[in-house]
């Protein structure tokens, strides 16, 4: 069985959540695991109890110029190079174009083949670090690297970003890798009666569209008579701002529920106790955007409706008026209309939230998805023969 290398920075969730369903359902590829910073999370703990997992790092220095620099140390790319040769993988999977910026150079002078997966504030954000610099570093470390057989992008709207950003189209395959969708599939009531309960779980940062959110729903429950309230969870750099826009509202029903641990019952529980599931991702001022949002696919395959924004790619898995409601970016009467249409509607909730189980299960769930990948890394093998 072929070895195939995941080259991550650390194991923090949520942003390793996802690479680690992909490990963990490898077919016919053994995988081994290269990282730049160890932490002590369970998700360390778990992957490298199960698979080789090794980082070149040696020295503090090392660090602090792969953390800020994404550089290693003449040190830390021996060892490195040293490490690949004698693992003799059969490629490389890199998560995320920052670290593949830091990655593929040394995959070029150990001649390891590559496939680099981006996900979202790599080819939107980044680009534009330091004047352009994230940009150039893309194209010279990673897009024109002849390492680097394939680029993954999640969606026909990244597709397009990194097709701007230089990236050879013959480079690029959309590949959407999925969720373990079996973890949040549970059997759900569609409730008739008593309170309606929306919810939204995300990071607290500026392209989750809280505020927009927040005004929307105080819209909402003036213009509806149906019991509505909305429950936000989350971690991250806007947790005091959201806190004081909900206290500027002085409603009681818009509450800031704290963080949830990824997966955990308290997880699922939020998500099988609400009734809509809410998401108005948008573009920042900083032209970060979103790829997939993982907490969009696990809500829909909870059996949740969900209601996002037309952003990125999440045209891509939720269908307008099928699996749930899109309207426009910072839109709040828009959003504000789809909150009221969706609270007075059980019917509705229960349709879209049964086509979007559906959808999930059948199109979006990992196992699915792993094939596809696999069809790649055949793709990256044969292309260095």
């Amino acid at each position: 069985m072929p070895a195939v290398v995941h080259m991550i920075r650390n194991f923090l969730p949520p942003m390793t959540s996802f690479v680690r369903n992909q490990i963990m359902q490898h077919i016919r590829y053994e995988p081994v695991v290269i990282f730049t910073e160890k932490n002590e999370s369970p998700l360390c703990q778990e992957i490298s109890s199960k698979y080789p997992a090794w980082s070149p790092i040696g020295s503090e220095k090392g660090q602090w110029l792969c953390d800020h620099l994404l550089l290693f140390t003449a040190d830390d790319r021996k060892r490195l190079i040293n490490r690949l040769r004698e693992t003799k993988p059969g490629l490389a999977h890199i998560h995320y174009g920052v670290e593949a910026v830091l990655y593929a150079p040394v995959l070029k002078a150990a001649g390891v083949p590559a496939l680099v997966s981006f996900y979202g504030h790599d080819c939107t954000a980044f680009p534009s670090r330091a004047f352009g610099m994230g940009r150039y570093l893309l194209r010279k470390n990673v897009f024109n690297n002849p390492a680097v057989k394939v680029v993954t992008a999640m969606s026909p709207d990244m597709e397009k970003d990194l097709l701007a950003l230089g990236c050879p189209p013959g480079k690029i395959r959309v590949h959407y890798h999925g969720i373990d969708t079996s973890r949040f599939s549970r059997p759900r009531e569609y409730r008739e009666e008593g309170e309606i309960t929306f919810l939204m779980i995300s990071m607290l940062d500026p392209k989750k569209g809280h505020e927009v959110l927040i005004r929307a729903f105080a819209d909402a429950i003036a213009e509806t008579s149906a019991p509505i309230k909305l429950l936000i969870y989350g971690k991250g750099e806007l947790e005091k701002q959201i806190r004081a826009w909900i206290a500027q509202t002085g409603i009681s029903r818009i509450k800031f529920c704290g963080e949830l641990s990824f997966g955990s019952e308290e997880h699922i529980s939020a998500l099988l106790s609400a009734d809509v599931f809410i998401h108005p991702s948008r573009r920042s001022a900083s032209g970060e955007k979103e790829g997939i949002p993982g907490a969009i696919v696990e809500a829909m395959a909870s059996g949740l409706p969900v209601i996002s924004t037309l952003h990125a790619g999440i045209p891509y898995v939720i269908e307008d008026h099928k699996t749930g409601l899109l309207v426009r970016e910072n839109n709040v009467e828009e959003l504000t209309r789809a909150i009221v249409l969706l609270a007075e509607d059980t019917a509705l909730r229960k349709q879209m939230g049964n086509a979007a189980r559906q959808f999930a299960s059948e199109s979006l769930d990992i196992r699915k998805k792993e094939a596809g990948l696999e069809n790649l890394y055949d793709e990256v093998v044969s292309a260095s023969e």
